[in-house]
């Protein structure tokens, strides 16, 4: 995979992935604009993330960029902006997500996880493509526990896909360590 002539603004939210996200876009040829960066114990989540994305939506039209990318401070969320400086939430993440391995018949039992809050076109589209949507509380820990309980390994909720335990891609596991070291 690459990302070679992309350019993105990545908001760490002054938290977690302050150093990782830049250095693996970097690593994939993506040219990086950060904000949100430079956490000093104290400013995690402060007017930045995707707590408060208007910055970044307005960022992206600035710099141009084709995408803006989003975490809260412990990174276990992610939202995205279009290059139209346009918010994409979880909601739009999770379809966006399903129809693709609906598509590659890589979703199992074809279906995700999503709370009782998301929006019904998410079903729609999941449904129009094959797909069905498991509906649960709202948190992430009935979010976590439907996936677990049903299999699924595509879940989340309109305030952002979980990447720690939400979303458990085994090809997540690929990066090297190494390669990160120091940036």
């Amino acid at each position: 995979m690459t990302l070679d002539g992309l350019r993105i603004v990545v908001d760490c939210a002054h938290g977690a992935a302050y150093k990782s996200t830049p250095c693996v876009l970097r690593e994939l040829g993506a040219e990086v604009i950060l904000s949100g960066h430079t956490p000093d114990g104290t400013n995690i989540n402060r007017d930045c993330g995707a707590m408060h994305p208007e910055a970044l939506c307005r960022k992206v039209l600035e710099h141009r960029a084709q995408l803006g990318l989003a975490h809260d401070g412990d990174a276990d969320r992610v939202l995205l902006v279009d290059e139209n400086g346009q918010l994409l939430d979880g909601d739009d993440l999770l379809a966006i997500a399903a129809l693709d391995l609906l598509a590659q018949h890589a979703l199992p039992e074809n279906t995700l996880v999503a709370t009782v809050m998301s929006n019904a076109g998410l079903d729609a589209a999941v449904d129009d493509a094959g797909g069905r949507v498991l509906r649960c509380p709202v948190g992430d820990r009935h979010v976590i526990d439907e996936m677990l309980r049903t299999g699924c390994f595509l879940g989340g909720n309109r305030a952002g896909i979980s990447s720690s335990a939400s979303m458990r891609l085994p090809a997540m596991a690929w990066w090297p360590r190494s390669r990160c070291s120091g940036s």
